[in-house]
């Protein structure tokens, strides 16, 4: 390493017209003194020039296009990679005939880019997120307190030579809104997310934290968005990986690009630390107010969350049993007799027929997890070739 320490911040967002949470984390860091390197922002449609201006003040600005970075292809062939092997890593995805890639492949964009800038420390946020706490006042009340984000990531990601990732969950409304009905609880079994249900079903008020910093521990869980990466130990640090599923002609992105990385840090005997630092999540865009499930933007975000969420679990469950070493399987016929009632009430409750895609989007993504898999190790191949690269 160097003399300077290279902090950067890594953002993935399909169009960057709301820079509120971009001039946050900055402005964050400022007030607590850390110097920001280089904002590396993945963006699909084009950056108004105006807003690169706007940031700049800041910190220097990085914009990487998905799938067609010129910056990343000639690093990527620099460090040996065919041109067959470079198109398969930044573009595993439909991202010219349907106009998405796929959420790993966006953030392998954020980590490459990082690796190549030379950055000792990556730090990832994303869209929704704001580095403070959410905390409860009296009678449901509730107040921010600011917290050091970059500051504290580091604490942690320097304390032991074998921590290379550190990351944390969130305070805000749950991923899940507010709901009940009958059938929930089968649709949420078939989906994975039955652990979920008694909170869901009983719980409307947001995650407060009282005290930061406090329970910290190891962990297989990793959060895209509240996460610091050292870049220091790239031989330890894997890349991303998800898919799509095409739907009716549309194309839908599958959730859990980081469901692999932390077990596969583990496996090469790395640390990922929970650092209980449980940054504030606007994922509705509704707080203060309560997120209203039968309101069309969240049931259209629920709705691709459960699709997202049917086509990572049966590349989730086969990494559970290979990396994780959980030989608890998965009943599949079980969970699949459970989604066709569940996603049946589902219809009915939001008055949506989509739902009626999650049985068939449960067969199409178990009919293709032997194509995911052989994709996934396709990928750590190729992967290998950088990390090695950087290691000698």
């Amino acid at each position: 390493m160097g003399h300077k320490e290279k902090i950067v911040f890594g953002i993935i967002m399909k169009k960057v017209e709301d820079i509120a949470v971009l001039t946050s984390f900055l402005e964050n860091a400022s007030k607590f003194g850390h110097l920001i390197d280089k904002l590396i922002i993945v963006y699909q449609f084009p950056i108004n020039i105006k807003i690169i201006k706007k940031l700049e003040k800041y910190c220097e600005i990085f914009p990487v296009q998905a799938g067609k970075s010129s910056f990343l292809t000639n690093s990527l062939k620099r460090v040996g990679l065919e041109n067959k092997e470079i198109s398969y890593l930044l573009n595993m995805s439909t991202v010219e005939k349907y106009e998405t890639i796929a959420y790993g492949t966006s953030r392998n964009h954020v980590l490459l880019a990082a690796i190549f800038l030379g950055a000792h420390y990556l730090c990832f946020f994303d869209a929704d997120v704001f580095p403070k706490i959410l905390k409860a006042g009296y009678e449901k009340q509730y107040f921010f307190e600011e917290i050091d984000f970059v500051g504290s990531h580091l604490k942690y990601l320097k304390q032991n030579k074998n921590i290379v990732v550190t990351t944390s969950d969130y305070t805000g409304y749950f991923i899940i809104p507010g709901m009940d009905f009958t059938g929930l609880d089968k649709l949420l079994f078939g989906l994975q997310k039955e652990a979920d249900y008694e909170f869901i079903a009983t719980i409307d008020a947001p995650i407060v934290q009282e005290k930061t910093l406090q329970n910290i521990f190891k962990t297989d869980k990793v959060l895209g968005g509240n996460l610091a990466i050292n870049l220091n130990k790239v031989k330890m640090v894997p890349p991303f990986f998800s898919t799509n599923l095409v739907i009716d002609n549309e194309c839908i992105k599958g959730r859990g690009e980081d469901t692999a990385f932390a077990p596969l840090i583990n496996k090469n005997n790395g640390i990922c630390m929970d650092i209980d630092l449980l940054i504030f999540h606007n994922c509705f865009g509704d707080f203060p107010n309560k997120p209203d499930i039968k309101c069309q933007k969240n049931i259209d975000r629920f709705y691709y969350a459960c699709i997202g969420w049917i086509i990572r679990n049966p590349f989730y469950n086969w990494l559970n049993s290979i990396y994780i070493g959980n030989k608890n399987a998965i009943n599949k016929k079980e969970r699949f007799a459970a989604l066709e009632i569940g996603s049946k009430a589902a219809v009915k409750y939001f008055n949506d027929k989509r739902f009626f895609n999650l049985p068939k989007a449960f067969n199409m993504a178990y009919a293709k997890l032997d194509k995911d898999i052989e994709s996934f190790q396709r990928l750590l191949k190729i992967w290998s070739k950088i990390q090695n690269y950087y290691s000698a």
